[in-house]
């Protein structure tokens, strides 16, 4: 937030209808989860993700983060780890490079397994982040039993209704708990400068939203990478 580098990115999944409309994922996840599509779905993203994150690394940017977003359908195969190893392999990545992202519904499963695999995905390297922190059913002592990286503050409480025009008390909040947690935090939903540096004077350090980009196609976020190089604060 303090220099404008962009330091990653989040892989984000629509689905195109024949009419080019985009369906936004709330409306499909739920239906792939049901039908058993959701597992092949996932490793698909991930591995198209990654294959985008090697061109990207090729490009110069050494240093980019990729997150994907992963459903608890998905994590909670017992191949999941086995899958993203390889895929990571596969594609030559670096796993420090890569960020998956659970929602606190991840807690709703038996708290040990999902311990011993968090475990084992950090081990291999790759970094965890709970997404929509706030907004789902964890306590504070679920959360530190889970052992992950980062928390993503939810937009909801940066641009959305629960701001409470800009007075950031609930994102306050959040920052705190990650900060005697030990836990990196980045906010979602920025959408005004104001919202930059309010958030920036509370020590958050990094952030998402409109106001740096909409969603692009990879063709276009690449076109992006290399114009944002040349305007950082």
């Amino acid at each position: 937030l303090a220099s404008g580098r962009i330091i990653g990115a989040e892989a984000l999944l629509r689905w195109r209808t024949e009419q080019g409309e985009f369906i936004p994922p709330d409306r499909f996840i739920p239906l792939a989860e049901q039908s058993g599509l959701m597992v092949p779905i996932g490793d698909w993203v991930a591995r198209s993700a990654f294959q985008f994150l090697k061109r990207l690394v090729d490009l110069g940017y050494d240093g980019f983060r990729m997150a994907i977003n992963v459903s608890h359908v998905q994590f909670r195969e017992p191949d999941f780890v086995d899958k993203l190893v390889t895929a990571i392999s596969d594609h030559g990545v670096k796993p420090a490079n890569i960020e998956i992202e659970l929602t606190e519904s991840v807690a709703i499963d038996n708290i040990e397994m999902i311990e011993q695999k968090l475990a084992a995905v950090r081990a291999v390297g790759v970094v965890i982040a709970i997404d929509d922190f706030g907004t789902g059913y964890s306590s504070l002592n679920i959360l530190r039993q889970l052992n992950v990286d980062r928390l993503k503050i939810d937009r909801s409480f940066i641009s959305g209704e629960d701001s409470q025009r800009d007075d950031f008390s609930i994102a306050g909040l959040v920052l705190q708990l990650a900060s005697q947690l030990g836990l990196e935090t980045i906010a979602e939903g920025i959408e005004t400068e104001a919202q930059r540096d309010k958030l920036l004077s509370m020590g958050c350090r990094d952030g998402q939203g409109h106001l740096f980009s909409q969603p692009l196609p990879a063709e276009q976020f690449e076109i992006f990478l290399r114009h944002a190089a040349q305007t950082e604060r």
